[in-house]
């Protein structure tokens, strides 16, 4: 199932790491956290870093392997081009970070298509930098459900009004989790905040990004029991 095509509201993501392992990760007697384990036959979302901006070609690729057991999923844009031919606007559809896309798969099948980097180049995963595994080492990172079905909402609405770029979370003023019941953005779960004097409800994807929806309207927020 090809997931691209369809996702349209113009958005940004910021992403950064971090090294450091959580200081109150559970230990093995050999100091190492073990809380984090992923289930080899589980299917889950797996974020991906495309080398040099190449998102689209490596979703291209991916998609092309006919593979049912691999979903690849390339969050994309609409923007107007104002100057389209002949003067008339044309609207482009374009990857909504040139150096990020996401695949739904078994741990199984995700390192076995990462054990094979000649088939897909320019491929690389994220991992998780606050939890390690048996061995010591950081495990690869994924997203929750819940939270993918809330960024892919946001992604998809269509809205031009979502989100500037941003690196860390802005200033807390209400801090509330809640859920939108009504409106284009009805189904995202997140922390509700004021931007530029808006409420919008932030969804953050650990170690990915933060998103934001659009202005939501106070009556379309229920809050969520912590």
């Amino acid at each position: 199932m090809k997931l691209a095509g369809r996702q349209q509201g113009e958005i940004a993501v910021s992403a950064k790491g971090n090294a450091l392992v959580h200081p109150e990760a559970k230990k093995n007697s050999l100091g190492k956290s073990v809380e984090y384990a992923l289930q080899p036959e589980v299917r889950c979302w797996f974020p991906i870093r495309a080398t040099y901006h190449r998102a689209q070609k490596v979703y291209d690729r991916l998609v092309a392997l006919g593979n049912d057991s691999l979903e690849p999923y390339l969050p994309t844009l609409c923007r107007v081009d104002e100057e389209g031919n002949n003067g008339n606007p044309v609207i482009k559809e374009e990857p909504l970070d040139k150096g990020l896309l996401f695949m739904r798969s078994t741990l199984q099948d995700f390192r076995a298509l990462l054990e094979n980097p000649s088939l897909i180049p320019g491929m690389t995963p994220y991992y998780n930098h606050f939890k390690t595994n048996e061995f010591g080492k950081n495990e690869l990172l994924t997203v929750p459900d819940r939270q993918m079905e809330s960024f892919r909402i946001i992604v998809e609405s269509r809205n031009q009004n979502i989100i500037v770029r941003q690196s860390e979370m802005p200033k807390i003023i209400e801090g509330d989790r809640v859920v939108v019941t009504d409106g284009a953005f009805a189904g995202v779960e997140g922390v509700v905040m004021k931007y530029k004097h808006q409420k919008r409800v932030f969804v953050q994807l650990h170690g990915v990004g933060i998103y934001a929806t659009a202005y939501v309207p106070g009556t379309f927020l229920k809050k969520l029991k912590n």
